[in-house]
């Protein structure tokens, strides 16, 4: 019998234990991820495999609109296959991601959790008229040179890129494909605000690896007695006086449940003593409803932020700086005791541009994480009939004149966290609610 040396057996035994802690990969997807010309009729199953046994009571499959399939329920095959019942539409692009930083995620048996993957598909729909989609690449890239505002902020060659993906773009037979390919190409931006429409369906072109800072449950057995106000808001006091106010959103189509939360700010919340304003899952939105809740904390006329255009003519491609401003409510509509504003790195855009608003109140203090580092005004542009790309316009910056794309906003008082430590509590909002009570 043979016997592996001591350091041989160590260093298996610490390999072993690597690879029990390593979190999950898939090893499998069908249809493979940016697979195009596919028969709608034929793919009836999505399918998803592991290289590790996964917890089958967490999943988390992300996506909405349009460009998510008709699902049935998600059922696990055994302990490695998950699998998805779907009715798919021929000439359709479909954007699904796995694990996103939203979602409860896939787990392995042993607790690890998949690292966010996107997953594009596109049916197969009517051939594009010769010439087509050289005309579609063309436009693409002048574009890209003269209005995308964070051209050049990661060096990419785009010329470059135009010779390396040129064939391969003009080769695509219809629309759906097309678009897919150009959505792939454009993850070389590593911009969250671009994004390729094929008809009513977007496809998203990049997703950071980002871990949320919030938990429900965690929350929720810090504040046992949550108010829920719409889709979008929730509300509490604690019982030395200090409220709660958590804004999920700032978008246009949440107008109306927008409303409804700062109705409970000017009514039941208006006269605690300090505040605890939670926007840690808030992606942004219409920025007019995040200047209407900022009113409320900001004094006298501020600059809160700037940006530049592009603009083709000028001799760098911008124009002037352009400053964005700010008037504080009087009162009745102002709350006039300290706020302390939670963040995390699901903040972006329009939500960041709060935040930088509520940088301008002496009243504020920001707890948590630094924000995710993106916003640009994206606007549309058609390259064919049915496909537009998505792109931001300008340059976001600070009052400084600094720019924070890919940057973020940067809290007063940072947090760090990891998702194990909300087993024991909210840490951001009691490191916010000790401060607010005085401490440190």
């Amino acid at each position: 019998m043979s016997h592996l040396p001591t350091l041989a057996i160590v260093l298996l035994v610490a390999a072993a234990a690597a690879r029990a802690q390593a979190p999950p990969r898939v090893v499998r997807l069908d249809p493979p991820h940016l697979a195009t010309d596919l028969d709608a009729a034929s793919v009836q199953r999505l399918v998803v495999r592991f290289d590790a046994a996964m917890d089958p009571g967490v999943y988390g499959l992300c996506g909405g609109g349009p460009s998510f399939p008709s699902v049935a329920a998600p059922t696990w095959d055994d302990a490695h296959t998950f699998g998805l019942d779907v009715t798919l539409a021929p000439d359709h692009v479909y954007a699904m991601d796995l694990a996103c930083a939203e979602s409860a995620g896939f787990r392995s048996a042993a607790g690890q959790r998949l690292r966010p993957l996107p997953w594009r598909i596109a049916t197969k729909g009517p051939n594009l008229p010769d010439g087509a989609a050289r005309a579609a690449v063309d436009r693409l890239f002048v574009l890209l040179r003269e209005r995308y505002s964070y051209r050049d902020r990661l060096g990419i060659d785009w010329s470059a890129l135009d010779r390396a993906h040129r064939d391969q773009l003009e080769g695509c037979r219809n629309g759906a494909a097309l678009a897919l390919r150009i959505g792939d190409l454009l993850t070389t931006a590593q911009d969250v605000h671009v994004t390729v429409q094929w008809q009513d369906a977007t496809l998203p072109t990049f997703r950071r690896d980002v871990v949320a800072n919030f938990d429900a449950r965690a929350l929720q057995a810090a504040l046992p007695d949550l108010v829920k106000i719409g889709r979008i808001g929730l509300s509490a006091r604690t019982d030395d006086g200090i409220g709660y106010l958590f804004v999920g959103s700032f978008a246009r189509e949440e107008r109306d449940d927008f409303e409804r939360v700062l109705d409970v700010l000017r009514t039941r919340l208006q006269d605690c003593k300090a505040l605890v304003l939670d926007l840690r899952t808030n992606g942004g939105g219409d920025e007019q409803l995040a200047q209407r809740l900022a009113a409320c904390f900001v004094d006298g006329d501020v600059v809160y932020a700037a940006h530049r255009l592009c603009d083709p003519r000028a001799g760098d491609g911008f124009g002037e700086r352009q400053d964005r401003r700010l008037r504080g409510n009087d009162a009745p509509d102002r709350f006039p005791g300290p706020v302390a504003v939670l963040t995390g790195p699901l903040n972006m855009s329009s939500c960041e541009a709060f935040l930088l608003m509520m940088k301008q109140s002496p009243r504020a203090l920001l707890v948590g994480e630094t924000s995710y580092g993106s916003s640009g005004n994206p606007q549309p542009h058609v390259l064919l009939p049915g496909l537009v790309v998505t792109l931001p316009s300008w340059q976001a910056l600070r009052p400084d004149g600094s720019c924070f794309e890919g940057e973020g906003i940067t809290p007063h008082l940072h947090v760090a966290t990891q998702p194990a430590d909300f087993a024991a509590g909210d840490p951001v909002l009691e490191a916010a609610l000790l401060r607010l009570r005085g401490g440190r």
